[in-house]
């Protein structure tokens, strides 16, 4: 049995680019979702190590063990408040789309994941004083935030499944629309001629070959003491002429075309084409 599928666009795509926003905030929620997981998973196990030295633990160990859930705590807090924003781009996202954002949203894990941070949030606020001193107390109000704990990390895993499922709910709604997905445009592969050639539009201009210009030639023929080949180029024309020491360059400059660029080589060249880094060019007028 076969089956063929045609691939839809990347999620940040669809819809004329209409879910780029919120496909960076799904992925940076996730990450919030993570990194609470790791604190609140670390916070279990510390609990879960004084729970068991109880009822006589080191006083080190309790003294540590009163100042968890801070930092669970605030990343909690993150976390709700990245899934509200998160949230509020997906609306905004799907009522451009022209669709009713409560029938694209509501699904039963983020209505689960709700409840279930609310209730934490309720029972986390109840939680029962302990002085590290009274150790019946304090084993009382650990018995409340193991569980709490482990509540809130099965809420950071259904979090991300509901996030997924959304977005998966999300991204066919922009398949729905009916919008042209943005153009994706693969990065050019440029051969070395196009690179010569986009190199040569930010040369700067040549000079012009005037009086100061034909004064460098003579200079430079009365250093090389012989005479250079000078390179006239006119449109597809191209015509070489020979400067000798102490030639009268004079009328060299009224046999060249206005117009032509003129190039005087160091060197003997192999061709026109050859490159030499000491040449001296300029435009004739």
């Amino acid at each position: 049995m076969t089956a063929s599928a045609t691939a839809g666009p990347p999620f940040r795509l669809a819809a004329g680019g209409a879910g780029a926003r919120v496909e960076w905030a799904t992925w940076g929620l996730l990450a919030v979702a993570g990194v609470f997981a790791v604190v609140a998973a670390f916070d279990l196990a510390y609990l879960l190590r004084v729970r068991a030295a109880l009822p006589s633990p080191d006083l080190d160990v309790l003294q540590a063990g009163l100042g968890l859930g801070t930092s669970e705590m605030v990343l909690f807090f993150a976390l709700l408040a990245a899934t509200f924003a998160w949230y509020l781009l997906n609306v905004a996202a799907v009522r451009g789309l022209g669709e009713d954002p409560a029938a694209v949203l509501r699904t039963t894990p983020m209505t689960l994941f709700q409840v279930g941070a609310a209730a934490t949030l309720v029972a986390g606020a109840t939680l029962p004083h302990a002085d590290f001193m009274a150790a019946h107390a304090f084993g009382v109000r650990l018995r409340w935030m193991i569980p709490i704990l482990a509540a809130r990390l099965a809420l950071a895993a259904l979090l991300g499944v509901a996030v997924l499922g959304l977005r998966r709910r999300v991204y066919a709604a922009m398949l729905r629309s009916g919008v042209a997905p943005l153009p994706s445009r693969p990065p050019e592969r440029m051969t070395l001629l196009e690179i010569s050639k986009r190199a040569a539009l930010v040369v700067p201009p040549l000079p012009v070959a005037g009086d100061a210009w034909w004064s460098e030639v003579a200079d430079r023929v009365a250093a090389a003491g012989s005479a250079l080949p000078l390179l006239e180029r006119s449109g597809e024309e191209r015509r070489w002429h020979r400067v000798e020491p102490g030639a009268d360059l004079a009328a060299l400059r009224e046999s060249l075309r206005p117009g032509a660029t003129v190039t005087l080589f160091a060197t003997e060249p192999a061709d026109e084409d050859s490159y030499d880094p000491d040449a001296l060019s300029a435009v004739v007028r």
